[in-house]
């Protein structure tokens, strides 16, 4: 879309405005120019508020067919409204029977490109929904601009997927997200703020490194252009890493779960950064410290509300470390940033990198004379792709969902000179495929050859336990209604009381608050 259709706004033969889209000499009405209100009650029969409590709406006009949005409170708890006419929501605003929309929980996109449309989407979406999402469309704005409008329902549709996966993700983990947010936020003496970091490297090239297959090919020469980059590698990789003799510059760990515990069991090689996401498994933050970064969890919108951007997030919506770790990269300032081990498929018939720690205990379990590790990650590989190919790759499905949620952050975070290291044969939208020592050669030593200082000083960059604003957690806390609206948020369903008694309890001992009544 090069730029928005123009629109008048004329009166109505009931007095109330109408809407008009120019077309050259031609006038196309999104609304009856005799009685445009009634278009309210033709919809009223669509609105599923017992069903649904949030609600997207594809074309606004002048929002008389949300009329009914306004009688009361408001049925749905959050409503997004898209719409094609860049500056309709001014026009919204002077309607008298509408107004109403720019005063409630209601959020207007007008006049975006779809690229921008997408990333509004994913973040509307990140602050969840109980009961689920409704989609409502707005007839005669579909049928003037039907290219538009398709372009934003796949983009809802996409969304939508990617939401109901994130939330089947956090009904499975939910306790244990709860769990390690209270534990990190009450353990955070050595934790710094990621956003302290963002810009600090402008213009550095960089390697963002996770444990595909391919990345073995590309470890030496990675080695050999040591004193050229700045690595940033995922937990995973760690050990991959570790055993060529590379020490990362940052490593970035979002898992829940305790067997991540596995990637730093050799610990953390000095000089090596670790990023931590607020929900991360504890074990490693207490140990090593670092960066801790927000999410979309109850517990990190508390702390953005009691301190707005003082923290900041490499949370990049894709669902996986590799997402989250190219957007570290990219807010670091690398530039260029090559890319190795996303392969999105079992590139060179083998699971993981070797000596990465799945793959490890995956030999130790199965490797055997009569069974070669080759032989059973065939088997494996077979099994669990169900055959799928990809470009003449085994992968699975939910490969593709990571590729495409990583294409989608590379477009939404407008990310350029971005590039990917022997490839598996996958492409990924966004990044340039090049031959690692071509891409290595072109740069330049960095002065000294010597890793940039990157753990700031502690004068310079306070702990997250002395940041102004975060204390104040603590005394939110203790307020008994706050909680129990958090644990709400944060657990799927209706717990009972038993479980969220036993929860407040351990919030109040581990915080060492006081329950204020």
């Amino acid at each position: 879309m090069d730029r928005s259709p123009r629109f008048v706004i004329e009166p109505s033969r009931e007095g109330l405005p109408t809407l008009a889209v120019l077309e050259g000499d031609n006038r196309h009405y999104l609304h009856s120019r005799v009685a445009p209100s009634r278009e309210a009650e033709s919809l009223r029969p669509s609105f599923q508020t017992e069903k649904f409590d949030v609600l997207i709406v594809l074309g606004a006009g002048l929002g008389y067919h949300l009329l009914p949005l306004g009688e009361g409170d408001l049925p749905y708890d959050r409503v997004l409204v898209i719409d094609i006419l860049g500056g309709i929501e001014s026009e919204i605003a002077r309607n008298p029977l509408t107004s109403f929309l720019l005063e409630r929980p209601v959020s207007i996109l007008a006049g975006l490109p779809p690229e921008q449309i997408e990333r509004r989407i994913q973040e509307f979406l990140s602050h969840g929904a109980t009961r689920g999402v409704q989609v409502l469309e707005h007839p005669a704005s579909l049928r003037l601009f039907p290219d538009y409008y398709s372009v934003a329902r796949k983009l809802v549709r996409k969304a939508l997927e990617r939401f109901s996966g994130n939330i089947a993700t956090r009904s499975a983990f939910a306790r244990r997200y709860l769990r390690n947010a209270i534990l990190n936020i009450a353990d955070t003496g050595s934790a710094f703020p990621v956003k302290t970091m963002f810009n600090r490297l402008e213009g550095t090239p960089g390697v963002v490194i996770t444990s595909g297959p391919t990345l073995d090919r590309a470890l030496p020469v990675i080695k050999e252009a040591r004193s050229r980059i700045v690595i940033v590698s995922v937990d995973s990789a760690l050990p991959a890493l570790s055993a060529a003799g590379i020490i990362p510059d940052f490593a970035v760990s979002i898992d829940p779960q305790q067997h991540v515990c596995e990637h730093f069991a050799s610990g953390l090689p000095g000089g090596t950064v670790p990023v931590f996401s607020l929900t991360a498994y504890p074990l490693p933050v207490r140990r090593h410290g670092g960066f801790l970064s927000l999410n979309t969890h109850p517990f990190s919108q508390l702390i953005e509300e009691l301190h707005p951007g003082a923290v900041g997030s490499i949370d990049s919506g894709t669902g996986t470390v590799a997402g989250d770790a190219i957007l570290l990269a990219f807010r670091l300032g690398l530039r260029p940033i090559a890319l190795a081990g996303f392969d999105f498929c079992f590139g060179d018939h083998a699971i993981y990198a070797r000596n990465t720690a799945y793959q490890r205990r995956y030999a130790l379990f199965f490797q055997d004379r009569f069974g070669p590790i080759e032989t059973r990650n065939l088997a494996y590989i077979m099994k669990s792709s169900g055959g799928h190919l990809v470009d003449g790759r085994f992968s699975r499905r939910s490969f593709g969902s990571y590729r495409e949620s990583i294409e989608s952050l590379i477009r939404r975070e407008a990310i350029r000179d971005l590039y990917r290291l022997h490839t598996s044969g996958i492409s990924l939208s966004g990044a340039a495929d090049v031959d690692a020592e071509i891409f290595f050669s072109s740069l330049a030593d960095r002065p000294g050859n010597a890793i940039l200082p990157v753990r700031p000083a502690p004068e310079s960059c306070p702990p997250l336990s002395r940041l102004p604003g975060l204390t104040e957690l603590r005394n939110a806390l203790a307020h008994p209604g706050l909680r129990k609206r958090l644990l709400g948020a944060s657990l799927p369903g209706e717990p009972d009381g038993t479980l969220m008694n036993a929860i407040e309890t351990k919030i109040l001992h581990m915080l060492n608050v006081e329950d204020v009544q």
